[in-house]
């Protein structure tokens, strides 16, 4: 009996091949021939890989940071963007009448960026020495943020990513992080300048103040 081709000893393996060749295959195997045997151990190992292969792939996530990171070293000239501007500070409003002294364990900011309106609310976690991240995205008019359009990136103080989510539909966001100093958002929407946040004190307890 002839040896089998390699597309037929691939069939084979995945179990994909006409029942008579496998048939035929199996009886041969059978009947004690070396090279035959030899070459269906090998072909399985072939498709044992092949099957393990996306297990390989890197998340999603983790490709859109290295993504990032390169274009923001490799760029030959500055891309366009927007410095937001801060309209509102939670610190900065008066306590209630008739209270005396308050501490709170969160902060809330909101920035506007050319009609492009950034919510954001900090908590900070003293425990875990993390600073858990809210936020929302809006137009200023009442349009609607596209899903999955909107990316917000945390940057340290020397350029490097730190985190990274992508805004739901209604333009909301999480994100947390260990608490340092001088970090950098940025919020990137398709079609439209990237906008930055002004440079934060983000070390616990700095998040209670202001915006340097």
């Amino acid at each position: 009996m002839k040896h089998f081709s390699e597309q037929v000893w691939t069939d084979f393996v995945r179990g994909v091949g006409p029942s008579k060749t496998n048939g035929e295959i199996e009886g041969h195997i059978a009947s004690g021939c070396a090279d035959c045997v030899a070459a269906v151990g090998m072909w399985k190992k072939v498709s044992s890989i092949a099957a393990n292969e996306p297990s390989f792939t890197p998340p999603d996530h983790a490709v859109r940071m290295v993504k990032v990171e390169f274009a923001a070293t490799q760029s030959s000239r500055p891309t366009p963007w927007t410095m937001a501007r801060l309209v509102f500070d939670s610190l900065s409003q008066p306590l209630t009448a008739g209270v005396r002294s308050g501490a709170s364990d969160s902060r809330q900011l909101m920035f506007d960026a050319e009609g492009t309106m950034v919510d954001l609310v900090l908590d900070t976690r003293p425990q875990s020495g993390t600073i858990s991240l809210v936020g929302q995205v809006v137009d200023k008019g009442g349009a609607k943020v596209a899903p999955r359009q909107v990316a917000v990136i945390l940057w340290t103080e020397t350029g490097q990513p730190l985190a990274e989510t992508s805004a739901n539909e209604f333009g909301e966001f999480q994100m947390e992080f260990p608490a340092q100093a001088r970090l950098r958002l940025s919020v990137e929407i398709v079609g439209q300048k990237p906008i930055r946040i002004p440079p934060m004190n983000l070390n616990s307890p700095d998040v209670m103040r202001s915006v340097t």
